[in-house]
């Protein structure tokens, strides 16, 4: 006798994720956008954090997740 067992797909990362590492990066963050999120097994997110309190307004980071671990790209 077989199981099929369905695994659920996996969630994708929340903004407070993205938040926690512009905080490590030394970036106050501000407005928070997704850039692009794949659904599925192997989710990934990548989210546009603005950071503020800085001399120039254009100061930005860009953070992966994949599934709920964030890096910085840049």
């Amino acid at each position: 006798m077989m199981a099929v067992l369905a695994l659920p797909p996996a969630a994708l990362a929340t903004p407070a994720e993205a938040r926690s590492v512009a905080i490590a990066s030394n970036c106050k963050p501000g407005k928070i956008e997704p850039l692009r999120q794949i659904v599925g097994g192997s989710g990934e997110t990548v989210f546009k954090v603005s950071c503020t309190g800085g001399k120039s307004k254009d100061v930005f980071i860009v953070v992966q997740c994949r599934v709920h671990q964030c890096v910085l790209l840049r």
